[in-house]
């Protein structure tokens, strides 16, 4: 193995960590609305039928996009691992 395949290898894995890092905070920095849309929808499931609902929506909506950030992080961070 030459040098630059050594550079190449670390530079692939100062890579695969940082973009798992970039999804773990991506989907951290959600995670406070996540939690209020949620208590908003549970707080008003009772009095404002049509309020719930939408609050419903917005946690359904970014319950799926932190789970999307999750996932793709999760797999480049599998794709990009060294070969043996």
């Amino acid at each position: 193995m030459g040098e630059g395949e050594g550079n190449q290898g670390r530079y692939r894995t100062a890579v695969r960590w940082g973009l798992l890092l970039a999804g773990v905070l991506t989907a951290g920095a959600r995670v406070p609305e996540l939690h209020r849309y949620y208590f908003q929808w549970h707080a008003l499931a009772g009095g404002d039928p049509s309020a719930a609902a939408a609050y419903r929506t917005f946690f359904l909506v970014e319950a799926g996009l932190t789970a999307f950030v999750l996932a793709m992080a999760a797999g480049l961070f599998y794709l990009l691992r060294p070969r043996k």
